[in-house]
């Protein structure tokens, strides 16, 4: 109830604000077409087999709408084509103040950490860590708040109460009685100087969440799924922390995130992730932040212009430990996961990027061996 009256409140401010206009402002029409295109290959094997997973799939193809009706009233229409089906992503109208922040009816990701929050289309690997999986899916139906513009743009808090539905049935949910999905992020510039392109970003986030089983995949999108139970799991709670920084052309970051899983039969259902990532341009670059997330890195000379483009070196390792009870409920499955990920980027130009990512998967599995994996991408927007 406290969280319905949060919302509640904040639309009435919104209220409140228009009905504070002496003059009507004068109509200010924009339409934007925009869209991606990731097109994979993946190559996969455990240790103690011979024989290659090879595949390819789109995935993901977008296009969107987005504009604005007038200086406060903006809107986008976002939907996925990569399984052969329209799927809503980004759905939603917004109204923007720079003095209460920013207001959303509709579909938009959830703001649950710093890799989350980050568009695919400025990932620097081709998946994100394994922590991202603790929530539903990166896109929650609701009533989202942001502002970026507390202590002069030093500090921000993003606020979300989502629905269950999924995405690929249009985020219908029939059983709202289940209950509702609340995240909360705030964080901040702990040191930031645009002129060396310099920054640390420290941030904290959290969520509550009806239950559900955890199925992730270990950073690949096409090999073997891991699937979690917690019998008698009735709630969902997450608690994370970030940290990054950048340095010109140098920068690191990390998260860590629990997952912690109530029940009526007093099991300690917990999980704990963590990921540490560096990347270094080889060309002199580095990555860009904006609103607590990285944006579009862009060439110094790119190829259209004679360059070559930009190099970006990396390197992940993200780990997924359970409890004691999880791994009870769950023989099959490994008690710990470890992730090693390298990975190359050569950005052609600011909208087209080549990547190349090289995985090992250590999940104590003694009969299959570890997992290794060789992808590879070619990426598009516009």
């Amino acid at each position: 109830m406290k969280q319905k009256a949060l919302f509640l409140l904040i639309f009435v401010l919104i209220s409140m604000h228009i009905n504070a206009q002496s003059t009507p402002e004068k109509s200010k029409k924009s339409l934007n077409i925009n869209g991606r295109i990731q097109f994979d290959y993946e190559f996969l094997k455990r240790d103690k087999y011979s024989d290659w997973f090879n595949a390819n799939e789109f995935r993901r193809v977008y296009l969107s709408a987005s504009g604005k009706l007038s200086s406060h009233f903006k809107y986008k229409v976002e939907l996925g084509y990569a399984h052969g089906s329209p799927t809503f992503k980004d759905l939603y109208i917004k109204y923007e103040n720079k003095r209460l922040g920013n207001f959303y009816a509709g579909s938009k990701p959830e703001p649950t950490g710093l890799d989350m929050m980050t568009s695919s289309k400025y990932i620097p690997f081709f998946e994100r860590a394994m922590l991202t999986n603790m929530q539903n899916d990166r896109n929650g139906s609701g009533l989202h708040y942001d502002n970026f513009h507390l202590l002069n743009g030093r500090l921000f808090l993003q606020l979300a109460l989502t629905n269950n539905g999924k995405a690929g049935e249009g985020f219908k949910d029939a059983h709202l009685e289940i209950g509702e999905n609340f995240t909360a992020r705030i964080g901040g510039l702990a040191l930031f100087n645009k002129d060396k392109n310099t920054l640390v970003h420290i941030g904290a986030n959290f969520a509550n969440r009806p239950y559900k089983d955890l199925k992730f995949r270990p950073e690949n999108h096409m090999g073997d799924k891991y699937h979690y139970v917690f019998p008698s799991g009735k709630n969902r709670q997450t608690l994370g922390f970030e940290l990054t920084g950048v340095y010109n052309a140098f920068s690191v970051q990390s998260e860590y995130k629990t997952l912690t899983v109530t029940n009526n039969i007093s099991k300690n259902y917990s999980v704990g992730s963590f990921y540490v990532m560096g990347s270094y341009f080889l060309t002199g670059e580095h990555r860009p932040y904006k609103h607590g997330a990285f944006g579009r890195v862009k060439p110094n000379t790119d190829v259209e212009h004679g360059g070559w483009g930009s190099f970006e070196l990396l390197v992940r390792l993200s780990q997924m430990q359970f409890s004691n009870d999880v791994a009870a409920a769950n023989p099959g499955n490994s008690k710990e996961v470890n992730n090693l990920a390298f990975g190359l980027n050569w950005y052609l130009t600011s909208h087209v990027r080549l990547m190349y990512n090289y995985v090992v998967t250590d999940d104590k599995n003694k009969i299959l061996g570890n997992m290794q994996g060789h992808l590879l991408r070619v990426q598009m927007d516009f």
